[in-house]
């Protein structure tokens, strides 16, 4: 057998193989699984996945034997995970490509086709793509939100505009209740459909929630402000200082629809015994009041009460504004904190300091101070929200002395009952979840006032929903599709994945950050952006396979071609062998391959983690054995 067929493959195989042992520790899914140091499982069973494969046709150059035959037809594009998992649909690997060929403003345009507030959600945004990234099979997920904002401070050109149409007047009339990041997305393509839009907003600016809820060092105001600049210019108009009481006085000024996105801006009340008092405050408030550059004192000593994004941004804000102490007071423990880990690592560099599996009981005043009185928790069964239930433990009861107290533990919408719109739990409204219409006619809503707080991103896309329902109920066909940037070069899967370890974005140092509310995080230079997005894996790119077939007669089962698949495709099993002698009877054909019976591993497969036994060091499991 020639070295070129057989020992390039052992060789390409055992560099995966080393690959792999020194990036990952040794361990196992189940008892009596044996070892393995990489995700090759060596058996007698082939898997194969057409859902993951893209022709790309390294399984077949990969395997020693040549065992395998795969023609493909034409290139397809497919929906990308990362794209699938954006509430949005922004097509992602899209725009990566781009920044990698040096062409921000492109980049942008693929954005902005999408939402509206691109600036906004390279900063704030949750990323839920990242988690959805294939890349963490590999070494981590893209730096997809680090790369957005990349984009947007690199546009130059704002090429964008060239393709934006705003389509001619119809008549018709729109009013936006609330000019949050829902209320002001659905405005902006309801403006461009031709419909003459009046957003009303109660405070004084507006933004909702990016405005007063998102602190400065997070989101500076002036792009949020240039970024609403632009939805102003199709031709919203946008009155502050507008509460609106009457949903029936705007239909009797001409309103043909009316969409409520009030957002959730009132904070919830711990109910326990001195929450009345001075100094207890509600952070949805007081993040408010910073905001708007209201005068604000806070103590010394700070307690936070809760451990969410809003609860992380009010700790932060606090120690800005002189706070010495600032303490969190969560009910459960770090792991099932909900805040996004980078602003909890943030915040514990910056100074902030964490109570966990502690619950306030009351709140006494002592001596011009405030008293936390809390009892120590432990976690019991999973709830609802699938975490672990936290439970009091009798006679644990210990206090915490502060200067000022803020409750984080959630905000809910505020509804005025002359709106006549049934509302849920939580005061919620209660709307269609597909089209947003609820039970009066004519009236639309949603974001965080039909869900309750959730993301900037949850919210754009409910008021892109909005705006095609909104659409389709005046008698238009609903299409908010752009074409804002210019085609691509035809491109091949990958057949290998490219570059190393996810980039680190760089920030101010600790010390230098806490005094002001200037941005933390400073952005990606060009080398590192281009690094981190030739790191994509191409997922949106492939081919149709036409012929895939396996000769089990040639096949030793090594496992190879399972190592080499770069979109973990195939896998390897031990639950089938093929008792075949006849040639053609050895070819397995792709309409044969099996559906997967073996038993999931999450040791390159994360998303089986919560489902399965936990991972066993194999030190660990063969000292069990021997007991």
């Amino acid at each position: 057998m020639k070295f070129e067929r057989y020992g390039l493959g052992i060789a390409k195989g055992l560099g995966v193989t080393i690959k792999y042992l020194w990036r990952h520790p040794i361990t196992t899914q189940y008892p009596e699984q044996r070892l393995t140091t990489s995700r090759r499982i060596r058996g007698n069973e082939l898997i194969w996945d057409k859902e993951r494969c893209s022709g790309c046709t390294t399984c077949a150059r990969t395997c020693p034997q040549g065992a395998i035959f795969i023609t493909t037809g034409k290139d397809v594009i497919n929906f990308a995970p990362c794209s699938q998992a954006c509430p949005a649909g922004i097509e992602i690997p899209r725009y990566l490509r781009f920044i990698t060929e040096g062409k921000p403003a492109e980049a942008v345009a693929i954005i902005r086709e999408k939402i509206p507030f691109p600036f906004v959600c390279g900063r704030v945004c949750i990323h839920p793509c990242e988690k959805n990234c294939q890349r963490t099979q590999l070494d981590g997920a893209i730096s997809i939100r680090a790369l957005k904002r990349y984009a947007t401070d690199h546009d130059a050109t704002l090429s964008w505009k060239e393709n934006s149409r705003v389509a001619a007047s119809t008549g018709k009339r729109v009013a936006i209740v609330g000019g949050g990041p829902a209320g002001l997305t659905a405005a902006y393509y309801l403006a461009k459909l031709g419909h003459k839009v009046t957003v009303y907003e109660a405070l004084p600016e507006p933004g909702g929630m990016m405005r007063v809820g998102i602190p400065d060092y997070r989101l500076p105001k002036n792009l949020l402000k240039a970024e609403i600049k632009e939805i102003e210019n199709v031709g919203v108009e946008i009155k502050t200082n507008a509460r609106v009481e009457s949903l029936d006085k705007l239909f009797a000024e001409g309103f043909q629809a009316v969409f409520l996105a009030i957002g959730a801006h009132e904070g919830m009340k711990l109910d326990i015994e001195g929450e009345d008092k001075a100094g207890v405050v509600d952070c949805a408030a007081f993040l408010r009041d910073v905001s708007l550059g209201r005068d604000v004192k806070v103590g010394s000593r700070v307690a936070i009460i809760g451990g969410g994004n809003a609860a992380i941004d009010s700790a932060r804000t606090a120690l800005r504004l002189g706070a010495k102490e600032v303490t969190m007071v969560y009910r459960r423990t770090r792991a099932e904190m909900p805040a996004a880990p980078e602003e909890v690592e943030a915040a514990m560099d910056e100074g902030v300091k964490f109570s966990y599996l502690a619950a306030p009981t009351r709140i006494i005043g002592q001596n011009g101070a405030l008293q936390l009185e809390s009892v120590r928790m432990e976690l019991g069964e999973p709830d609802a929200s699938g975490r672990r239930r936290p439970e009091p433990v009798k006679g644990s009861e210990f206090i915490m002395e502060f200067d000022n107290i803020i409750a984080a533990i959630g905000q809910r919408p505020n509804v005025p009952k002359q709106f006549g719109i049934p509302t849920g739990r939580g005061n919620v409204i209660e709307a269609n979840k597909d089209t947003l219409a609820t039970s009066k006619e004519g009236v639309f809503a949603g974001g965080d006032a039909m869900t309750g707080p959730a993301s900037v991103i949850q919210a754009i896309a409910a008021g892109r929903q909005a705006a095609i329902s909104i659409d389709k109920y005046l008698g238009g066909k609903g299409v908010i599709t752009e074409k804002l940037a210019p085609p691509q070069v035809r491109l091949s899967p990958l057949t290998q994945a490219q570059g190393g370890q996810r980039v680190s974005l760089p920030e101010l140092e600790s010390a230098e950050r806490v005094s002001n509310f200037n941005e933390v995080e400073l952005g990606l230079p060009r080398e590192k952006a281009v690094e981190e997005g030739n790191r994509c894996l191409r997922c949106d790119v492939g081919y149709t396979v036409e012929q895939l077939e396996v000769d089990i007669g040639y096949c030793i089962s090594c496992g190879l071609c399972v190592e080499s698949c770069p979109r973990h495709a195939l896998d390897m099993g031990y639950e089938y062998e093929k008792s075949k002698y006849r040639r053609e009877e050895l070819v397995m054909k792709k309409e044969n391959f099996l559906e997967s019976k073996d038993k999931p591993s999450a040791y390159f497969r994360p998303e089986f983690e919560k489902s399965l036994p936990p991972q066993t060091l194999l030190i660990d499991r063969d000292k069990q054995r021997k007991k």
